[in-house]
């Protein structure tokens, strides 16, 4: 599931069999744990106080597949009371022990939200020598880059960490023709759910009004999007106490720059995030997260399935009302 397009030069015997096809992201260790816990629980399957649910999702690096499989019903029948999720660390990918055992996760904001744009102007083309018969679209591009780029500085909260970022523009055909399209591609990212909608908000603002006061029209267009991921602070807590059953070491990974689609999930339900330590530089995995030479220690899957089936049962156990 979600094979990059890389030629894999892990050197493990597993290594994929397709050129341009590469798991760099550890995925397959991440549905082998899952597994893993399907089978423990199985195997004690009338012990268990409810139902669990096992959510093989597709899509994790385009930050869309947990959304295709909430529209399909994954949190219905039965219904969905809290949901945990986990993703698998190693390499050179934090700064925090990275040994087998360990879990690291936090209570409350840890990854933040991922959102892809696009601004389109339209202006009205003209010969350059008759600036006064047109709209210049790639003007008025530059006022809204301007603006925009300033939001940081000038909206959002001191202490509060965003990004704002606008990285690629395309318009006009000739230097003596005034362009009558200009399109503007950008990215935002922050950890509250609540600043990312002011953002949002804010940019539709400055793009319609500056459009609007140049003459031109322009709107914006978000091409996919996933939120922070927030471990919801009471589901944490209690799944901390769990996770102390089986982990050796939990430690906090502070507030991650990465996005991670889970978070789609988080609007409906309560929900638990953790990463699992497959080995860190100081245990000699030197290559991260989508890197085509990478390779984890694969002791690290047992710690996560067990995590997984213990958190599930345990929680079950202690809210029955919910089987």
């Amino acid at each position: 599931m979600d094979a990059l397009p890389q030629q894999e030069v892990s050197g493990v015997p597993f290594a994929s069999e397709n050129d341009g096809v590469c798991h760099a992201c550890g995925h397959d260790g991440h549905i082998a744990m899952l597994l893993g816990a399907a089978k423990i629980l199985k195997s004690h399957e009338e012990e268990l106080e409810g139902t669990v649910k096992f959510m093989f999702q597709p899509a994790e690096e385009l930050l869309q597949g947990s959304q295709s499989m909430i529209d399909a019903g994954i949190l219905e029948n039965p219904k969905v009371d809290v949901a945990m999720g986990m993703h698998m660390n190693f390499g050179p990918c934090g700064n925090y022990d990275m040994s087998v055992g360990t879990i690291a996760t936090r209570v409350g904001q840890m990854m933040q939200s991922a959102d892809e744009f696009e601004i389109v102007i339209k202006g009205k083309a003209s010969h350059g020598s008759q600036p006064e018969n047109g709209v210049n679209a790639l003007s008025v591009a530059a006022n809204i880059i301007t603006s925009i780029q300033q939001i940081k500085t000038l909206d959002v909260p001191a202490g509060e960490s965003c990004v704002v970022l606008l990285a690629k523009i395309s318009g006009g055909k000739a230097a003596n023709i005034i362009p009558d399209e200009v399109i503007i591609g950008g990215s935002m990212r922050t950890y509250s759910g609540e600043l990312r909608e002011k953002l949002k908000e804010h940019i539709s603002d400055i793009v319609t009004s500056t459009a609007r006061i140049w003459g031109a029209e322009a709107e914006v267009n978000y091409i996919f999007g996933t939120g922070p991921v927030e471990n919801d602070p009471e589901l944490a807590e209690e799944m901390l106490g769990y996770v102390a059953e089986v982990a050796e070491k939990i430690v906090d990974t502070g507030l991650i720059k990465g996005s991670e689609d889970f978070a789609n999930i988080g609007k409906h339900v309560p929900t638990f995030f953790a990463n699992v330590c497959a080995g860190g530089v100081a245990q000699g995995y030197a290559h991260m997260m989508h890197d085509p030479a990478l390779r984890f220690d694969e002791e690290g899957l047992k710690y996560g399935a067990a995590v997984e089936a213990t958190c599930a049962a345990n929680w079950l156990s202690n809210h029955t009302e919910n089987k």
